[in-house]
């Protein structure tokens, strides 16, 4: 056999295996962009923020982006999340925004915040957000991270209830089926909220502190005790901000699980992972999740 036919051989052989390498990788593409109707895939979401945007809370660089996170935790659904005022030295979602969505294209559904991490709101990235849905086929909604101030006076929220209803307005004129959804977290419970929950379409609830994730299902009879008519999903961290640690496996299992069954029982329509930021950090909690959702995802609710 001559030179030219071995590196020819050798050149068909490599072809070959790439070609059947693609269409595996292909096939596995399509099973995660494109989960099938009623799974649990279906219904989770990464909550994803700028790359490296967490360091000043973790101190450790993150390069992992949110479609990449995405990809990595094998979830079709996304909340972006913008950059809180410290954290954008580090990372943010730079304008015009209708161009970072094309990475996001092969998700199913797209969902950005007009109120972000911190609270950070800004009336020109509002109206970009509100266009979004012109060049955005899997456009589902506007995210309302870190709203809720605490405050039981009239600076409840970081904005007014008229402010939100003109969101919502000029959202649902659009399409109906678009979503508000909205960050509450368990110390925020017993706040007069009621008409901001009549303007909110889900809320997403969230506990930082993963000791106590023991108290889940009394702190989802509080939430459904004050918000019962607006839907809900659960919020999981796979990171503690205050300890600069992962959550630990047995509490990730716990929340994770808990989050399964409120979703078969009904009482929830999604969870959410956060996020793609401290994904790339070595965390076993991490791991754990990435594995849980790869065993579950493809199961019928």
């Amino acid at each position: 056999m001559n030179d030219f036919a071995k590196v020819t051989r050798r050149a068909a052989l490599c072809g070959m295996a790439a070609v059947g390498g693609l269409a595996a990788a292909g096939k596995a593409a399509t099973q995660l962009l494109v989960p099938q109707g009623g799974t649990i895939r279906d219904r989770l979401w990464i909550f994803a923020c700028a790359a490296n945007s967490d360091f000043p809370h973790m101190g450790r660089r993150s390069v992992m982006t949110p479609a990449e996170g995405a990809f990595f935790l094998g979830v079709p659904n996304i909340i972006m999340v913008q950059s809180s005022t410290t954290e954008a030295p580090y990372g943010r979602l730079e304008p015009p925004f209708a161009q970072l969505t094309v990475a996001l294209r092969p998700l199913t559904r797209v969902v950005w915040s007009v109120v972000g991490s911190g609270g950070f709101t800004s009336p020109a990235e509002t109206e970009e957000v509100l266009a979004l849905p012109k060049t955005t086929p899997n456009f589902a909604g506007v995210m309302l991270d870190d709203f809720f101030t605490g405050r039981a006076d009239g600076a409840r929220a970081k904005l007014t209830a008229d402010e939100l209803k003109s969101v919502r307005q000029r959202l649902k004129q659009t399409n109906p089926k678009f979503d508000i959804l909205a960050t509450l977290y368990v110390k925020h419970f017993s706040l007069p909220l009621q008409d901001y929950f009549d303007l909110i379409d889900v809320l997403t609830l969230w506990n930082g502190d993963s000791a106590d994730l023991v108290n889940l299902e009394a702190h989802f009879v509080k939430v459904q005790q004050v918000a019962p008519k607006t839907r809900k999903m659960l919020g999981c961290y796979v990171v503690d901000y205050k300890r600069k640690a992962g959550v630990p496996v047995d509490l990730m299992r716990h929340q994770c699980e808990t989050g399964l069954r409120w979703l078969r029982e009904g009482k929830i329509e999604g969870i959410v992972f956060l996020g793609n930021t401290t994904m790339d950090l070595g965390f076993e909690s991490v791991e754990w999740t990435r594995q849980w959702i790869a065993k579950v995802g493809d199961q019928k609710l």
